[in-house]
């Protein structure tokens, strides 16, 4: 299965829509709706952190938090990815064109609300390079592993 369809498959549940999926269609998009719902919450709870951060431990802990919950957004829309990889339904959804305007539909509002987290991970930027440490290194290599694993969900190749 086409990988970038999966992915918009798996974010369409966060948009809502109106459009009415039949049940089984709706039942794959909303395996799906949990991992992308707890990272976006990870990303909110992450700027919340940072604003309250006052020293370097406060931001060390913020960070290692974000890594945590964006490692579990991975591994379980890996295991998703996974489960739905032969499913017939899932495969029926790429060339369903109900179900392409609700993953467009979803992929335009996943992008506003990435967009709208940029500021939480300048300020994370700024805040790392404000301490010097072997804390502070050790965390921002961890942030690093962390998004190459996110951007290895949006590089997989077809299945």
């Amino acid at each position: 299965m086409n990988f970038g369809i999966l992915i918009c498959v798996i974010t369409f549940s966060l948009g809502g829509s109106a459009l009415a999926l039949d049940p089984d269609k709706q039942a794959v998009l909303n395996r799906f709706e949990a991992p992308f719902g707890g990272y976006l919450i990870a990303v909110k709870e992450l700027g919340a952190s940072l604003d309250l951060a006052k020293t370097e431990a406060d931001v060390v802990k913020a960070a290692d938090r974000f890594c945590d919950e964006a490692n579990r957004f991975v591994d379980n829309f890996n295991e998703n990815k996974d489960q739905f990889a032969s499913s017939e339904v899932a495969k029926s959804m790429r060339n369903d064109e109900e179900s392409k305007r609700a993953m467009d539909a979803f992929m335009e509002s996943l992008r506003s609300k990435l967009a709208d987290a940029k500021p939480i991970f300048e300020s994370l930027v700024e805040d790392l390079n404000k301490y010097k440490g072997s804390s502070i290194d050790r965390v921002r290599n961890r942030i690093s592993a962390t998004f190459s694993r996110i951007q290895l969900l949006y590089s997989a190749p077809d299945q």
